[in-house]
């Protein structure tokens, strides 16, 4: 498994930095400034370093409501804070995720040294923004286009806040995104943000895909870490990082080591 030559043969727990809203987008603070969307981001990233997380992912998750195409200002703002954020900073294993483009996120992880993306990459969703189908074929053949075949894809199997249009059952769903779409790694997700991945889902996906990673991508927190690090082969974390579990919050060094010390309960 590729996660065990990145991440050192352990099952990573990958911190989100939840970076504020950038430049063009609704919630943007232009009197705050750039500066303080990056000084934010990079309190976050030590946070989560000083806490020994295994990895990170670098996402505008503020850059709300999200669009299906990110502009040239934001892959230049997420290309820049990723590389003020890690410049003489402890180097830990990194992703992007630019919401909701994956071949912007490639794009950033091939300028930046990103080991991988996480996206939704395959499928036909509906949910607050309408219908998405991804053009699979054309984020892979783009991935190939710019040399960013060794980022690996990281694939939502059903988006937060949407529901998927595909009636077949998880398990076949994960089967063909990895053999047809050629996805290094399956995200299964809870319905939204914060709420726990259903460890039914979780299991049966872990346990009919063994050539990519399965993560866990939602509601992992102190209770469930070590529980669900014993069926996926990793997870993606956040809220329960932050200061008093608020997701606007900054991380807390303190709860990433006391996640971290569940996690090794595994």
């Amino acid at each position: 498994m590729w996660t065990d030559d990145l991440f050192g043969n352990q099952k990573p727990v990958i911190g989100m930095v939840h970076i504020q809203a950038l430049p063009g987008t609704v919630l943007y603070d232009g009197k705050a400034g750039l500066e303080s969307v990056l000084a934010n981001a990079r309190q976050d990233y030590e946070s989560l370093a000083e806490g020994g997380i295994s990895g990170v992912i670098f996402c505008n998750e503020f850059d709300k409501p999200y669009s299906m195409g990110a502009e040239s200002h934001i892959v230049a703002s997420m290309t820049h804070i990723i590389d003020e954020v890690r410049r003489g900073a402890k180097d830990i294993p990194f992703g992007v995720d630019i919401q909701w483009d994956p071949k912007a996120a490639l794009a950033v992880a091939r300028a930046t040294g990103a080991s991988f993306i996480r996206g939704i990459v395959c499928g036909t969703y509906c949910g607050d923004y309408g219908l998405l189908t991804p053009d699979t074929e054309g984020i892979l053949a783009y991935r190939h286009k710019i040399g960013a075949d060794a980022v690996k894809i990281l694939t939502n199997l059903v988006p937060e806040f949407s529901s998927s249009l595909d009636t077949r059952d998880i398990c076949l769903r994960a089967r063909t995104a990895v053999k047809s779409s050629l996805v290094e790694g399956l995200c299964v997700s809870g319905v939204m943000a914060g709420t726990r991945t259903p460890y039914e889902q979780l299991r049966s996906v872990k346990e009919c895909v063994r050539e990519a990673a399965v993560f866990a991508n939602t509601g992992v927190d102190f209770d469930s870490v070590a529980e669900i690090l014993r069926i996926a082969d990793g997870c993606c974390v956040a809220t329960c990082l932050k200061k008093d579990a608020v997701p606007a919050n900054r991380i807390d060094a303190e709860n990433v080591k006391r996640l971290m010390e569940k996690a090794r309960k595994a």
